[in-house]
C-alpha cells in the first residue's frame, strides 16, 4: 500500500475515557482504497472536513462513520464495516456505510448536492428539486442512523455529526436513544428565511437539528439565520441571547466555531527543502521572467466558488491596467468534483471557455525567434489535484491569493496561504461572502459581484508595499497560529462537554 501524503500525528494519552468514544459521522470518508493495478492502494481524501477532523481523530481515538465511496473499501473492512485507519499508523476505527443507487443518485447526487447545497449558498437559480430526492435522502440518513445506533448499542459515545449531507441523522438517532448526546456541525452557511421558505421540507430539517443537544456553525451570521428560520417556520422559543432554542421540551444550544488548519503543519511543510525546490520548479513551469508576479487561486470546480466572476474581473484588471501585461500571472488551481452531476460538468466547460478567451487575447510572445524566446498567459490553469508539497509551494510563492466566492461557510483556502506565508511577503484578498473576512482582518476585503473593484484590489495588492505587506501578513497568522485546528476542536469538545472549560484534549 502507498502512504498518504498526511503527515501522522502521534495519538497522545489522555486520562479522559469518554475521548476514545467521539463518534464522527459525515458523508466522506477520510481515506478511501483502491485497486490499481491489481494492486490494493489507499490515500487520505481531500476537502476541509476531512483536513479539519482526521487531525482530531488521529489525537483522539474514537470511530468515524462514512460512506465507503472507494472501490476496493468494501475488500478491506471487517465483518462489522470498520478497519483501522490511518492505514500505515492506525490510531482509530472508520466504519463504513454502503449507499444504495438510488441513495446515491437522488440522496446526495440530488437532495444534498442540487438542493441543499445551492440553497444554503443562495444560488437559488441552481437548486433542482425533485420530491423523489427528498424521499432518497431520507433513506440515505436511516442508513446512516441506524450505522450510528448499532455503534453506541455496543458502547456508549459522543456522537458528533457534520453537514448537510445528513441533516435528518440526529432527529433519527434521537427518536430511538432519546439520552444519546448528539452535537452537529453545520460546515456550509445557513440561508435566512426569505430564502429557507423555498425548501418544501424545511420543517423537518429544523424539527431533525433541533433534537440535537449542540448545534455549530461557522459564523454568528450564520447562527443568527438559523435562529429566525427556527422561530418562524417551527415557532419555537428563543431565549433571548439566541444561543438557547426551546421546542418540544427539549433545549439546543448554539455556537459559532469557525473552523481552522493546522497552522503548524502548514508552516513547517513551507520551509522544507522540497516546497524550496518545488518553488522553482513552479516558476519555470508558469512564468519565465524573474520580476512576473503571481496570484494564485485555489478552488474546488464548484460555481459558489465564483470562478467566472474571478477571471471577468482579472480581465478588466488587464484592460484597466495594461502596464501589468507581461508583469502579471494569474495560477488558478482548479480541482474536480461532483463530475456526475450535470450542473458542475456544464461549470468546467464556461470555466475553460473563459480562460482561453482572456488568454487568447491577452497572451505574448517576447524575444521571437531568439533563444530568449517566451510566453506569457495572463492565466495559467491547472485542473486536478496537487499533492502537499506543490501545493504549498504554490501558496508560499504567490503574491497574493484570491478568494472570491460568491459564499462560503469558512473557505480554508485563505487560511492555508496564510499558514504557507512563512517569508510574510503575500497579500490575501478575501470576499467578504466567505466566513474567513471576519477573521482574516490583515485581508483586503473584496465584493466578488463587483469586478472592477475586484480588479482594483489586485492592483494595490501588487502595489503594496512591502512593510504593508508583512504588518497585514503577520497579524493574520498570528491570529491563525492561536486559533488553528488544535483550539478549534478543543473548543468543539468543551462546548460538547467533553472537555472542562480549563482542560485541552491533548498536551503537547
Amino acid at each position: 500500500m502507498n502512504a498518504s501524503h498526511a503527515p501522522v500525528e502521534e495519538r497522545q494519552p489522555t486520562n479522559d475515557l469518554s475521548l476514545s468514544r467521539l463518534i464522527i459521522v459525515s458523508n466522506r470518508e477520510p481515506y478511501e482504497h483502491r485497486q490499481v493495478k491489481n494492486r490494493l492502494i489507499w490515500e487520505r481524501t481531500s476537502g476541509g472536513l476531512v483536513s479539519a477532523l482526521d487531525p482530531v481523530m488521529r489525537r483522539l481515538g474514537g470511530t468515524w462513520i462514512a460512506w465507503g465511496s472507494g472501490k476496493a473499501d468494501r475488500d478491506v473492512v471487517d465483518e462489522d464495516m470498520v478497519v483501522e485507519v490511518p492505514p500505515d499508523a492506525p490510531t482509530y476505527r472508520l466504519r463504513r456505510v454502503w449507499l444504495e443507487a438510488a441513495e446515491i443518485k437522488g440522496g446526495y447526487q440530488g437532495y444534498a448536492n442540487q438542493v441543499l447545497w445551492p440553497l444554503c449558498h443562495l444560488t437559488l437559480d441552481r437548486v433542482a428539486y425533485r420530491k423523489a430526492f427528498w424521499h432518497a435522502y431520507q433513506a440515505m440518513n436511516a442508513r446512516f442512523a441506524a450505522a450510528v445506533l448499532d455503534e453506541v448499542r455496543e458502547k456508549s459515545g459522543f456522537v458528533w455529526v457534520h453537514d448537510f449531507h445528513l441533516a435528518l441523522v440526529p432527529g433519527l438517532i434521537k427518536a430511538s436513544l432519546l439520552t444519546q448526546p448528539v452535537a452537529v456541525f453545520w460546515h456550509t452557511p445557513w440561508p435566512g428565511p426569505d430564502a429557507f421558505r423555498i425548501l418544501p421540507e424545511r420543517r423537518e430539517l429544523l424539527d431533525s437539528l433541533l433534537a440535537s443537544d449542540l448545534l455549530m456553525f461557522q459564523t454568528q451570521h450564520f447562527l443568527h439565520a438559523f435562529v429566525e428560520c427556527a422561530r418562524e417556520f417551527l415557532g419555537a422559543e428563543v431565549r433571548s441571547d439566541d444561543l438557547r432554542i426551546d421546542y418540544k421540551g427539549h433545549t439546543t444550544r448554539l455556537v459559532a466555531r469557525p473552523i481552522s488548519v493546522s497552522f503548524q503543519a502548514w508552516s513547517e511543510r513551507a520551509r522544507t527543502t522540497p516546497v524550496t525546490h518545488a518553488m522553482d520548479v513552479l516558476r519555470n513551469l508558469h512564468v519565465f521572467q524573474p520580476e512576473v508576479r503571481i496570484g494564485l487561486g485555489v478552488d474546488r470546480l464548484d460555481y459558489t466558488k465564483g470562478l467566472l466572476k474571478r477571471f471577468w474581473a482579472i480581465d478588466a484588471f488587464f484592460e484597466q491596467y495594461p502596464q501589468y501585461r507581461g508583469h502579471f500571472t494569474f495560477i488558478q488551481i482548479a480541482v474536480p468534483t461532483r463530475g456526475d452531476v450535470e450542473a458542475y460538468r456544464s461549470y468546467r466547460e464556461l470555466i475553460r471557455e473563459a480562460v482561453n478567451d482572456i488568454n487568447m487575447r491577452y497572451s505574448s510572445i517576447s524575444h521571437a525567434g531568439s533563444p530568449q524566446a517566451s510566453r506569457w498567459r495572463p492565466i495559467e490553469f491547472r485542473e486536478g489535484r496537487l499533492g502537499m508539497d506543490t501545493l504549498t509551494a504554490y501558496y508560499r510563492m504567490a503574491d497574493l491569493a484570491l478568494v472570491s466566492s460568491v459564499y462560503d461557510g469558512m473557505n480554508l483556502v485563505a487560511k492555508e496561504y496564510v499558514a504557507s506565508q512563512v517569508e510574510e511577503k503575500g497579500v490575501l484578498l478575501v470576499s467578504h461572502m466567505a466566513g474567513a473576512a471576519e477573521e482574516m482582518t490583515g485581508a483586503l476585503v473584496i465584493n466578488p459581484y463587483d469586478l472592477e473593484g475586484v480588479a482594483d484590489a489586485i492592483r494595490q495588492a501588487i502595489e503594496m508595499p512591502l512593510e504593508e505587506r508583512r504588518e497585514r501578513m503577520r497579524r493574520m497568522r498570528t491570529h491563525l497560529e492561536a486559533h488553528d485546528i488544535r483550539a478549534w476542536s478543543d473548543e468543539c469538545l468543551r462546548d460538547a462537554g467533553i472537555l472542562s472549560p480549563d482542560d485541552s484534549a491533548a498536551h503537547e
